[in-house]
């Protein structure tokens, strides 16, 4: 027979995942079955109809639905995900305070065939969690298992809303992360503002990469930002430009002008060879802008990307008992400033 592929939710909320269907099992949706996850065993709730298993994905290592739970199992299943899971992460919190541990806790799954329970959690360095493990293993009586996950992947675990207004990207599609750069908010002429272009998860918004290559695309129809260029005979720079309207935004002496991408080339036929303006007002050739250009932004892109990084490792030198402190080093400067100066030739 041909093999069947369904969804099956695993925790509510969460998005589902694909699992191949054995023909000797019916399923449909809303039909509790067991699956496994993480190289354990655990119930989930098929999400969509069955459906034929595309040839490409023959062979893909899509693992299988492993049977029907009996309706006892499930009723065990649903108490312990509203009870315990619950509860875990509470409970779990405490005994982190009580270590003084620095990280955040994101999930707890608890697997009952095997009496054990998965803890998700998020941190900016190694932890040492070993105690705090025989703490909830007492606490739990079962085998707890600690997983440090990145904040990209945690934002899928809890699940929310971005400021387009939809779900989280990560929470019902996102299988992997791509890379994102912020490159790709440059070429579609956004603000580099940390806040305007990152998501819930602190990091830069997933759907960056969605239209990246269009918009690196149609960049090249359009002239560069701060080149010179001519409006009405009189001379005008590009200050912006509007890929969605096809517009191209001119500063003249006193106003700034909107006008079509039509009608720009069609006054300034050699739009592609035309001179870069500096803030000084003067102008460089076509191949020396180019490279100055790219040096400025190059840099403002890296002091954007690292702006986090940089901020958390100086918090982190600032804990650091090793080293020389803020006070030691300005009393060095004062020394070297009261060092006599040796005017003249000393004594023969």
């Amino acid at each position: 027979m041909e093999e069947k592929l369904v969804q099956v939710r695993l925790r509510e909320g969460r998005k589902p995942k694909r699992y191949l269907l054995p023909d000797h099992l019916d399923a449909e949706p809303g039909q509790w079955v067991v699956v496994p996850d993480e190289e354990e065993e655990d119930c989930g709730v098929v999400a969509t109809d069955p459906v034929p298993l595309p040839a490409e994905w023959e062979g893909s290592g899509i693992p299988r639905v492993l049977e029907v739970p009996s309706q006892q199992e499930i009723e065990k299943a649903r108490r312990l995900r509203k009870e315990r899971e619950p509860d875990a992460i509470r409970l779990a919190y405490e005994k982190v305070r009580d270590r003084n541990l620095e990280l955040k806790l994101v999930q707890a799954r608890y697997y009952h065939r095997s009496n054990k329970m998965k803890i998700h959690f998020t941190a900016e360095n190694r932890v040492d969690f070993r105690e705090l493990v025989k703490d909830l293993a007492s606490v739990f009586h079962a085998r707890i298992e600690m997983r440090q996950i990145g904040v990209r992947d945690a934002a899928g675990m809890v699940g929310g809303y971005g400021v387009c207004g939809e779900e989280l990207c990560c929470t019902r599609f996102l299988e992997e992360f791509a890379p994102i750069t912020i490159r790709m908010a440059k070429d579609q002429y956004l603000a580099l503002n940390p806040g305007k272009i990152s998501g819930c998860c602190g990091r830069l918004l997933c759907c960056l990469r969605y239209e990246h290559e269009t918009y690196a695309e149609a960049k090249k129809s359009f002239p560069r930002l701060g080149s010179t260029s001519g409006l009405g005979g009189q001379p005008a720079r590009v200050t912006g430009v509007n890929v969605l309207k096809g517009t191209v935004n001119l500063s003249t002496e006193g106003h700034v002008a909107e006008v079509s991408l039509e009608e720009f080339k069609r006054q300034n036929e050699d739009w592609r060879h035309v001179s870069i303006s500096k803030s000084n007002g003067a102008a460089v050739s076509e191949d020396t802008g180019d490279l100055a250009q790219e040096e400025v932004d190059e840099e403002a892109l890296s002091m954007l990307e690292d702006t986090v990084v940089r901020k958390q490792s100086s918090e982190e030198g600032a804990k650091t008992p090793e080293g020389p402190t803020e006070e030691s080093s300005s009393k060095r400067r004062r020394k070297r400033r009261r060092r006599p100066k040796n005017d003249g030739p000393g004594p023969s």
